[in-house]
């Protein structure tokens, strides 16, 4: 018995062996190389601008950075900086809630020429604003073609002077939500509208008095086309709704047919 477990255990041994050993070695794969990084995306700034307070100057608040969005959609997409009133601001803001007033912002219509556009402005109560523990929401309107046309500028809750919230000692600081909207599209006449239509009632009429008086010639010395009536504009949607009322099946037979009788008796 003891030859045959030294036998077992040196078997035991060489298929350990065998099975740490590697059949399928092979060289060991060039490493991937990285990706490259994208280069951070270039943003541009403009100044928000606010001002405490009916009257006086303004004063830069923040900085507002914008860029082309990489979406399909296109657009803008922005990024208010951080602001806060301390010092002679928030000194300021404090006698405007003792007295009553507005707390207004300022931003270019053309973000790319701040210095040449004409600015936007918008206010809110500065009672609220307190009242509101400085909470705010700004929305950014701009045009198709990218000028920027309203400010909305909301605040969460509406106050009388003087508020019920005790404004800080030393600095407060805003907390804002900005967002952008675009103008859609809306619907568009079917089919070819005239010239006319789009022209007030006074012009429209001086135009028509003006083509009796060339002789119904337009500008290019050829005849104006009259106006079509409704049929002759919308006969193709006419015709197929009359041809299936008028190919419509014949009168229903009666009940039991004309030349039934009714059952015999005996």
């Amino acid at each position: 018995f003891f030859h045959m477990g030294v036998r077992l255990l040196s078997l035991a041994a060489l298929v350990a062996r065998a099975a740490a050993f590697d059949f399928d070695d092979e060289a060991p794969a060039a490493a991937v190389p990285a990706k490259p990084k994208p280069p951070p995306e270039t943003s541009k700034t403009v100044s928000l601008l606010h001002r405490i307070g009916d009257a006086g100057a303004f004063a830069e608040r923040s900085k507002l950075w914008y860029r082309e969005a990489a979406s399909a959609g296109g657009g803008l997409r922005v990024r208010l900086g951080p602001a806060k009133l301390s010092g002679a601001e928030r000194d300021a803001f404090a006698a405007l809630l003792d007295s009553g007033g507005h707390y207004t912002l300022r931003l270019p219509s053309n973000f790319s020429a701040p210095a040449d556009s004409p600015p936007v402005f918008a206010s809110v109560s500065a009672c609220s604003l307190a009242e509101s523990r400085f909470e705010e929401a700004i929305e950014l309107t701009f045009s198709t073609a990218g000028t920027l046309t309203s400010v909305s500028y909301t605040v969460p809750a509406a106050s009388e002077c003087p508020p019920t919230l005790p404004l800080a000692a030393t600095e407060v600081g805003f907390s804002t939500t900005v967002t952008i909207t675009y103008p859609s599209e809306g619907p568009r006449p079917i089919g070819r509208v005239h010239d006319a239509a789009f022209l007030p009632h006074q012009a429209a009429k001086a135009q028509q008095e003006a083509a009796k008086a060339s002789g119904g010639k337009d500008g290019d010395g050829k005849p104006q086309e009259p106006p079509k009536s409704f049929l002759q504009q919308y006969w193709m949607y006419i015709v197929p709704v009359f041809l299936a009322l008028s190919m419509g099946g014949g009168e229903a037979p009666k009940e039991g047919g004309e030349g039934g009788g009714e059952g015999g008796g005996e």
